[in-house]
């Protein structure tokens, strides 16, 4: 049996939605218990005695590498998968390097998901999506050579943060401007692309086409 602590800002909703996901006597999967935070977690004593560790990557008041590091600090060995609906490639290597365990976003099939935990909960590791490599950006290097010459200074800074990572309001604060000055250069990135979505553009953009 694999007992989960999941860690969820939407605890009401995932929770009880994992829990209809994986039967115990089925799946071999308990949801051993629950927080809606980092330190209501460290402070039940269900978070001690469970398997591994299920965690939202974006927590209202949390950064992502602070909660891998107390978790760590406290339980280590302890493994981390995250479950998210971030869709950035990026953030699945960001958090491989951090040391989780496995990374599957929320809008995966249920198998998916069980394989990822039984993956982790053995030893191994899980990571759904493609995640980008430094032989894909070298190979798609003169393309994105291109494309990034069309760009002028500030909204290559723009997308170089995004690609790291970075959110809008971070980018304004590094930038010394305002959001809605960001969104409006990446409005107007997504329309000279023909881009649906940032994401899109930034896959775009790094190199990725998504074909």
């Amino acid at each position: 049996m694999v007992r989960l602590f999941v860690i969820e800002d939407h605890e009401t909703i995932i929770v009880p939605g994992l829990r209809n996901l994986f039967r115990p006597s089925r799946d071999h999967i308990e949801i051993a218990g629950s927080a809606a935070g980092i330190h209501s977690a460290l402070s039940n004593p269900a978070l001690g005695s469970s398997d591994m560790i299920i965690l939202d990557l974006w927590i209202p008041g949390e950064d992502p590498f602070n909660s891998l590091l107390l978790l760590s600090d406290h339980y280590p060995g302890k493994p981390v998968l995250i479950y998210t609906s971030e869709e950035l490639p990026l953030w699945q290597r960001k958090m491989m390097n951090a040391g989780v365990k496995g990374y599957v976003n929320k809008s995966c099939a249920r198998e998916d998901l069980k394989s990822g935990i039984m993956h982790v909960a053995k030893g191994g590791t899980w990571f759904t999506g493609a995640m980008s490599d430094e032989g894909d950006l070298e190979s798609s290097g003169n393309k994105r050579e291109d494309l990034s010459s069309a760009l002028s200074p500030l909204q290559k800074e723009i997308i170089e943060l995004l690609i790291n990572g970075y959110h809008h309001h971070e980018i304004a604060k590094k930038l010394n401007t305002t959001p809605a000055k960001i969104d409006k250069s990446l409005t107007g990135l997504r329309n000279k692309f023909q881009c649906k979505t940032t994401i899109e553009l930034v896959m775009l953009l790094s190199g990725k086409t998504g074909n």
